[in-house]
């Protein structure tokens, strides 16, 4: 879903880290815990830890949030109030942009500067760096702190038996309704719906003509937007199996996907088309809150943003309903993404690093109020009204529905893709681009792009 020429840097830069870091394993065990408390009796215990019998330690965060904006001062002063001796420096463009940052966290890997913690946004990234030995396994902390991370988080993502981080937000994707345009069509907010269903309400939600036409739905250029039938199943939702080596791409599910686009933009006109995406640059938020398109399919990061912020008044009332299914009466099952958050296996500060990630995926992000948790103890209700107080008009969101949507979706079972998925999402991808712009019908596109997939599976099986 992403320009090949970001994938190259990051490819590139990676290579760097390996040639400075080749001598380095990430057999370096953990030493004792001493210094870290267990993090499931943090939230029982907020008793500040003296400063005063600890060195005083700085660690050094990697990621890609806006600190101000994103709330995470708030994360560092919550957790220096609690651990004194702990201080987390933030090394961040604050852009939001998790892909330039990927280059610069290596970059920086490669020079030999500080890093103590990383952020991940995808587990691809995740497992990239693992397999070049970057991060720290967790096991000896996690164990010595009591819990199993299956347990505990709705993601559990562990490499050939060995943790590597540990989940912080948890992302699932529903639909966006704007509730107006739903009241003067005459329809209702639904709680279970199909594909098919979907689409009949995009045509009776599209409206007028010519640059004034409201689409009933907007898909964005990602590639999940072409995935709609598989890429939200319970199992088995990516574009290779859980191998690495068997492709998932001519399917009856990848097949339905293209069908839901090609009948929602060639054929009832009711999607904003690709080639105007592309041509104009467009971004799911201006449609959405523009109101230039009735229906979204996205995450629960755009929760805040549908009570209004400074920049973007809410100006209608948004409703909110669960994935589509494909068939009535199949579970509903929605996406389990997650930031992952790990340790540098060259820090000096391990045992530190690793009682921030512990006490920020579990406690931290529930103060922060920007994100739901992947921790399962979190109290969604909660954190979801933390989200809302920020909101300048939070009666302009439907919370009864809302609430409906993140306690009846089921997440999908959580998958750490191979390394090299991020080529067979790209190969896939360009292809889907020409079967979007009318240049390819539905078969020829999928068999074309298994083919290239599977070029990309046997150049990384060598």
């Amino acid at each position: 879903m992403f320009k090949y020429s970001i994938r190259m840097a990051v490819a590139i830069s990676l290579i760097a880290v390996m040639l400075v870091g080749c001598g380095s394993k990430a057999s370096n065990k953990s030493s004792d815990a001493s210094a870290s408390q267990s993090a499931s009796s943090q939230e029982s215990n907020s008793a500040p830890v003296s400063a005063d019998k600890k060195e005083m330690v700085t660690l050094k965060f990697f990621h890609w949030y806006n600190d101000d904006q994103d709330k995470w001062n708030d994360v560092y002063k919550a957790f220096q109030e609690k651990y004194p001796y702990i201080k987390v420096e933030s090394v961040t463009a604050g852009d939001n942009n998790s892909q330039e940052y990927l280059k610069k966290l290596d970059l920086a890997a490669a020079s030999g500067d500080q890093i103590d913690l990383m952020m991940f946004s995808a587990p691809q990234y995740y497992a990239q760096r693992a397999a070049i030995n970057m991060l720290e396994p967790l096991d000896d902390y996690i164990a010595k702190d009591g819990y199993k991370v299956a347990d505990d988080y709705y993601s559990d993502p562990a490499i050939n038996g060995k943790t590597y981080g540990l989940p912080a937000k948890k992302v699932s994707f529903f639909v966006l309704l704007n509730k107006n345009h739903l009241d003067e069509a005459g329809l209702t907010v639904p709680k279970e719906w199909t594909w098919d269903e979907y689409l009949e309400y995009a045509k009776k939600l599209t409206k007028g003509e010519g640059t004034n036409k409201r689409y009933g739905t907007y898909f964005h250029s990602w590639s999940n937007y072409t995935q709609l039938a598989q890429g939200f199943q319970m199992d088995d939702y990516y574009l290779l199996k859980p191998d690495g080596k068997t492709l998932n791409v001519e399917t009856p599910l990848m097949k339905k996907s293209l069908e839901i686009r090609h009948q929602a933009e060639f054929v009832d006109k009711s999607a904003t088309p690709f080639s105007e995406i592309v041509s104009q640059k467009l971004n799911y938020r201006p449609q959405y809150f523009s109101e230039k398109a009735s229906m979204i399919v996205t995450g629960d990061f755009l929760i805040p943003e549908t009570g209004g912020t400074d920049k973007v008044p809410a100006n209608f009332k948004t409703a909110f309903a669960p994935l589509p299914t494909v068939n009535k009466g199949d579970p509903q099952t929605t996406t389990n993404a997650s930031d992952l958050l790990s340790v540098y296996s060259k820090s000096k500060h391990k045992e530190e690093a690793y009682l921030f990630a512990r006490w920020y995926t579990t406690e931290g992000i529930q103060l922060q109020g920007k994100y739901i948790p992947s921790y399962k103890k979190a109290d969604i209700a909660k954190v979801i009204d933390n989200q809302l107080a920020s909101a300048k008009t939070p009666e302009m969101v439907d919370k009864e529905s809302l609430l409906y949507v993140m306690q009846n979706q089921i997440p999908q079972n959580f998958v750490v893709p191979v390394s090299y998925y991020d080529q067979a999402d790209q190969a896939f991808l360009k292809e889907m681009d020409l079967f979007l712009l009318g240049k390819e019908d539905v078969d020829t596109a999928l068999k074309n792009a298994a083919a290239k997939i599977q070029e990309v599976v046997n150049s990384n099986s060598k």
